[in-house]
């Protein structure tokens, strides 16, 4: 179910313009990008915003919805895309662009958005929303995901700097244990976010989820290796008594608690999540390192590339017109600042990392550093039968972590559930 929101500021602009020949857009948003985020900078920098917007456009009266997030968010799109429900415009996550546009109703932004504004923003960003020659949603946040650590923790245990090889990161682990730290937390629960540490580390060891075709090919040859030595990486954490079968439930969020109070000496998680950690305990600021996961074979946990964009589904030119002047205007880049630094997201385009809140920060420019220097740097693939891989290998994990599942098995069974999916999709 949708729920309707509208912000005081954003309602006194609707009321205070809406002249007789206004065109209504429909906004959908989940909770987390809208001004009735929890996190009180997201929230202030939406309200802020969209009232800027009414009153910069009083033809246009913008009527908001949340869109319920997790799990939920794309089965209610693919839904209201069934029963010709959508709303004009919509923050959508990225892995979610193919398969609305496979259903035919995300509209193409190629001659809405012009080459010289598109210019600034990484190739790859507009690549992974492109099919067919068609740009189908306009990509304004990254957020890299791996190890964050506490500086000062890691001092108290004689280390100086972060983990660059396998057997460095055993050493910060064994130190973290043996001093009474949970060494490392990773989420573990059923969920995308579990996908996207897993995939970062079934990358780093080379392997491909899909082929050029989209077909899904994790199962097979060195993809195969590549996702049983994912799997046995988790297993032989916990055997080693360096990572808790206690995250098989948790995510993200769930894990930060832990950081917060020390308990834990890392955890995987994102730059996303790092404003509401500041919020949340305010004297991490300048407290926290970060780095991707060595790896045993001298590799490295690869970064991802995907975040949150725009896009648009209204098919009557006027409505698709109002709609791309908000797209427009939120893309302005002292306005895609305001969200992404209030968020903690990373730019995907150069403007905005040249703002002083990204020059200026010594973390900020770590994970840039990160993406500069990785030798991979992936996207998940923008294909239709995505989200159907990405539950079907979280679903493996608890059972790795348990110890009630192989990495054989753990594949065997991601690939019957994958592929029992992809047939049923190829033969529509």
């Amino acid at each position: 179910m949708l729920i309707k929101w509208i912000s005081a500021a954003a309602l006194a602009g609707a009321l205070l313009a809406s002249p007789a020949t206004a065109v209504d857009l429909t906004v959908w948003a989940q909770t987390d990008l809208s001004p009735s985020a929890s996190l009180g900078p997201v929230a202030e920098a939406f309200t802020d915003l969209y009232a800027r917007f009414q009153r910069e456009n009083p033809d246009i009266t913008l009527k908001y919805e949340i869109l319920p997030g997790g799990t939920e968010a794309l089965p209610n799109l693919l839904t209201a895309a069934s029963v010709g429900n959508l709303p004009d415009v919509a923050i959508l996550d990225s892995f979610w662009v193919a398969r609305l546009a496979e259903t035919g109703h995300l509209q193409p932004l190629n001659d809405l958005w012009p080459a010289a504004e598109r210019a600034d923003v990484l190739p790859a960003a507009i690549d992974t929303m492109t099919f067919d020659g068609k740009i189908y949603a306009a990509m304004f946040s990254n957020a890299w995901r791996g190890v964050f650590y506490r500086t000062d923790q890691a001092k108290s245990l004689g280390i100086d700097a972060p983990p660059a090889s396998w057997d460095e990161f055993l050493a910060f682990a064994d130190k973290a244990k043996a001093a009474g730290m949970k060494p490392i937390m990773i989420p573990g629960a059923d969920t995308e976010v579990t996908t996207l540490h897993l995939i970062s580390t079934f990358w780093g060891f080379g392997g491909d989820l899909v082929d050029a075709t989209g077909k899904p090919i994790f199962f097979e040859g060195a993809n195969r290796t590549a996702l049983e030595k994912t799997y046995a990486l988790y297993r032989d954490l916990v055997q080693r008594g360096l990572l808790g079968t206690e995250v098989s439930t948790m995510d993200e969020k769930a894990l930060r608690p832990f950081f917060y109070t020390g308990e834990a000496a890392a955890i995987a998680n994102t730059s996303s999540g790092l404003q509401q950690m500041y919020s949340d305990a305010p004297t991490l600021k300048g407290n926290i390192g970060v780095f991707a996961l060595p790896l045993p074979d001298g590799g490295r946990a690869a970064p991802i590339l995907g975040g949150q964009t725009w896009g648009i589904f209204a098919d009557d030119d006027a409505h698709k017109q109002a709609a791309w002047k908000l797209v427009s205007f939120m893309l302005q880049p002292a306005n895609l600042t305001a969200i992404d630094a209030a968020k903690g997201y990373l730019p995907v385009n150069q403007a905005v990392w040249a703002q002083p809140f990204y020059a200026g920060d010594p973390l900020m420019q770590q994970f840039k550093g990160i993406f500069d220097g990785a030798k991979i740097v992936k996207t998940r693939p923008p294909v239709p039968i995505y989200p159907t891989i990405s539950s079907a290998l979280s679903q493996q994990v608890a059972g790795i972590l348990n110890g009630t599942l192989t990495p054989t098995v753990a594949v065997d069974q991601a690939r019957d559930i994958v592929m029992a999916e992809y047939t049923r999709q190829s033969a529509r």
